[in-house]
């Protein structure tokens, strides 16, 4: 692809990013995302995405693979060292994530998009294709399988959904809130607020399974 054509298409996806996360995935129009990036060419956006689908896949193929890298380089870090704990996977799984509000090419605003895909009606297929293809995520569910033994198969993927939407839900409305009024969190410092949500993080999966839960995952005896 020629660079002036590479730098269309990024001016979209930035000018996409913005209105996403300021107003929702489902209240923006490709013709507002084409006006944002400044693009007189009312066909470019068509040309380089064809749907708002694409466009946010590009968002995701924009940030996702950094995030990768980093994570594995942790998970690493941890398996050569030993002794894994669920505390140290939660926090291989959020640290590149809070970091992503330092990002000041899109960061903040792809925690606040995929905040919205997570459970999104219509976008649930963009949002579960992710998950299918992040090797990142599913080598942490290995991992986690490992260091939390007693937890039933059947509930890993439920505790991994209510951790992946803690993490970005709580990590967006972090960044939102610390930008608008950066006295709400006097006393409690970046580090502080990331301790706290991984140590949240780690009670969700290694909550204990009460017997009202265990009742339901036992086999049922034919009648």
């Amino acid at each position: 692809m020629r660079q002036d054509a590479l730098a269309t298409r990024a001016r979209l996806v930035r000018a996409a990013e913005d209105l996403f996360a300021t107003r929702g995935l489902d209240a923006v129009s490709m013709n507002e995302v084409q006006r944002a990036a400044g693009q007189r060419n009312k066909s470019a956006l068509q040309y380089h995405f064809g749907s708002k689908e694409e466009l946010l896949r590009a968002i995701l193929d924009k940030h996702v693979p950094g995030l990768e890298l980093e994570r594995h380089g942790l998970l690493d870090e941890l398996e050569a060292r030993g002794g894994v704990t669920p505390r140290d996977l939660m926090e291989a799984l959020a640290v590149p994530i809070f970091k992503k509000l330092d990002d000041e090419d899109g960061g903040p605003a792809y925690v606040t998009i995929f905040a919205q895909l997570i459970g999104s009606p219509t976008h649930s297929t963009l949002w579960s294709t992710a998950m299918r293809a992040n090797r990142g995520a599913d080598r942490l569910m290995r991992l986690l399988a490992r260091v939390c033994p007693e937890l039933p198969p059947a509930l890993r993927i439920p505790r991994y959904l209510l951790v992946m939407e803690l993490l970005f839900h709580g990590t967006a409305d972090y960044g939102r809130l610390v930008a608008a009024d950066p006295a709400m969190f006097a006393g409690a410092s970046r580090e502080l607020v990331l301790s706290n949500l991984v140590d949240v993080l780690t009670s969700v999966v290694t909550a204990p399974v009460s017997i009202a839960t265990s009742n339901l995952l036992a086999p049922r005896s034919e009648p």
